[in-house]
C-alpha cells in the first residue's frame, strides 16, 4: 500500500511539473510601450481635430491608448487609400470634435448649418445637444438604464470606467461612397481588465457592437446628418450584468 501511495505521490509531482512547464511555455503577449513601435504602426487612424478656443478638458486630447488597443484587436485592414479607411479617418475625427470642443462653431468636421445625429430613426440631436448631453445619451436615447439621468462628465465616467483601455471602433465595409455614404462598423470594449496585456492574454469579456450608418456629406466634404442603426438593448444587456 505504502508503495501504491508512493507512487501516486511521484505521479502527482510529476503532472504538476509539466502542467507547470505548460504555462511557462505559453507565449505571454507584451504590448511595445511606444505607440510608434508597432508593427502596423502605419494603419493609426488620423484625426484630425484642428484648433479650439475651450476645449472640454482644458487641452487637446490624446488617443494613444485607444489607438493602441486598435491596432492590437481590429479586425480589418484597409488600404490607406481606400474608401473604408478615408470613412474611419472622418468618422474619428468627427468624435474627437464634438467630444472635446466645446464651441460648436469650432468643430470643423460638420456642415454649422444642416448637421443632426439620430439613433434607429429617432430624435435627430443638434450639435448643441450632443455637446451638452453627451454621445452616449444621445446614441441610447430610449434605453432604460440609470446612464441616461447622467450628465455628460458622469456617462463619459461610467464607460471609462467599465472599459479601461477604450471603447475602439473600426469601419468593416463602405456600401456606398458620397454624397450618401452607407457603411458598417464594429464598436469593442473590454470588461475585467486594466491592461491590453491582460486583453491579448485572453483576460477580460470583450463587448462586441456591430452596426450601419448612413450619413450625408456636402459637397465640401462636412457631414450634414448622421443616422446610426444598432442594437441599444443588447449593447446594455451585454454590461448590465456588470454594473
Amino acid at each position: 500500500l505504502r508503495n501504491l501511495m508512493n507512487g501516486q505521490d511521484s505521479k502527482d509531482r510529476e503532472d504538476d511539473a509539466q502542467e507547470q512547464q505548460k504555462k511557462e511555455s505559453c507565449p505571454f503577449y507584451k504590448v511595445p510601450k511606444e505607440l510608434t513601435s508597432f508593427e502596423n504602426y502605419s494603419e493609426c487612424p488620423v484625426r484630425t481635430i484642428g484648433a479650439c478656443d475651450k476645449w472640454r478638458l482644458g487641452h487637446a486630447p490624446s488617443y494613444d491608448d485607444v489607438n493602441a488597443k486598435y491596432l492590437l484587436q481590429k479586425s480589418m485592414t484597409h488600404p490607406p487609400d481606400s474608401l473604408e479607411k478615408t470613412v474611419e479617418n472622418i468618422v474619428k475625427s468627427w468624435e474627437a470634435e464634438i467630444q472635446h470642443k466645446l464651441i460648436p462653431k469650432q468643430i470643423d468636421s460638420i456642415d454649422q448649418k444642416h448637421f443632426s445625429m439620430a439613433t434607429n430613426n429617432k430624435t435627430p440631436w443638434k450639435i448643441k445637444d450632443i455637446i451638452k448631453k453627451g454621445t452616449y445619451c444621445c446614441l441610447l436615447e430610449g434605453v432604460e438604464h440609470p446612464v441616461m439621468k447622467m450628465n455628460f462628465k458622469e456617462s463619459n465616467q461610467y464607460f471609462n470606467d467599465k472599459f479601461a483601455t477604450g471603447f475602439a471602433w473600426e469601419v468593416t465595409k463602405v456600401y456606398s461612397g458620397p454624397p450618401k455614404v452607407v457603411f458598417s462598423w464594429r464598436h469593442w470594449a473590454h470588461l475585467g481588465t486594466k491592461s491590453l496585456e491582460e486583453e491579448m492574454n485572453g483576460k477580460g469579456k470583450i463587448i462586441e457592437l456591430f452596426g450601419f450608418t448612413r450619413a450625408n456629406v456636402s459637397t465640401k466634404g462636412k457631414l450634414k446628418d448622421i443616422e446610426v442603426f444598432f442594437d441599444q438593448e443588447k449593447f446594455m444587456s451585454d454590461i448590465k450584468g456588470e454594473d
